[in-house]
């Protein structure tokens, strides 16, 4: 019964610990843009106010279906040292008391497994001597590089004129494929003329690079070793 057990929540543990990718996902599905209608009634002109496009206004990612490339620069370079020492040493004497203006002392019969001093006598003096000693170092680096670019689509126009962009690539690669997605809140202000941006310029960036496969699967460990290098792992 414990052995089924065990099993059981083994494969809840694989469940819970696979992610599955898939290039169908939802959340970066394209979406369509929105549909300009004039302002006036259609009265059988070419021109429709509200659908023009004026002769001092650039070409730059506006509205919803509207598209931005997106060049990444990503460089982070990450480190951390702690050094800590702790010592403590304490010292305490208890002289022997005297009651009634004599020094407590006592004897003991010599065949007593107990030492005894020279006068076979003992007394109430007493000497407490303690040190304590921890000394802990830790050090600590990463470095992330992310350089390529990847298109991506406005959509949502925030009330204050910010765009929220999205966007995924996929590509395959003998017996695997790899993706890149990006979303995040873009300023029109910070779209160049051709209409990029770099990524450092995305607020509340949501950056991924990974991938699925043989290739992906072999650098991973696997979920028996996932579960003995948890935390929660009792040893």
């Amino acid at each position: 019964m414990i052995r089924q057990g065990f099993v059981v929540l083994s494969m809840l543990g694989l469940v819970g610990c696979a992610h599955f990718d898939s290039p169908n996902d939802p959340n970066f599905a394209p979406v369509m843009p929105e549909v300009r209608k004039p302002l006036t009634p259609d009265m059988g002109s070419i021109y429709h106010p509200g659908l023009g496009l004026s002769l001092y206004e650039d070409i730059k990612a506006h509205q919803i279906g509207d598209i931005i490339t997106v060049i990444f620069n990503e460089k982070m370079d990450a480190s951390k040292s702690a050094d800590s020492k702790l010592k403590k040493e304490s010292d305490a004497t208890i002289l022997n008391p005297t009651l009634l203006g004599t020094t407590a002392d006592f004897s003991l019969p010599k065949q007593l497994p107990i030492p005894l001093s020279t006068t076979d006598n003992l007394n109430l003096a007493t000497s407490i001597d303690a040190k304590r000693e921890f000394k802990g170092e830790a050090d600590a680096a990463q470095k992330n590089k992310l350089t390529g670019k990847i298109t991506v689509m406005v959509t949502q126009v925030l009330p204050n004129g910010n765009l929220y962009v999205r966007g995924e690539k996929w590509i395959n690669i003998n017996h695997g494929d790899e993706f890149i997605r990006v979303a995040g809140i873009v300023r029109p202000q910070d779209i160049h003329p051709d209409n990029t941006i770099e990524s450092d310029r995305i607020a509340d960036a949501r950056i991924s690079y990974s991938g699925r496969g043989s290739l992906t699967n072999t650098s991973k460990p696997g979920w028996i070793t996932k579960i003995v290098s948890s935390s929660l792992w009792p040893l």
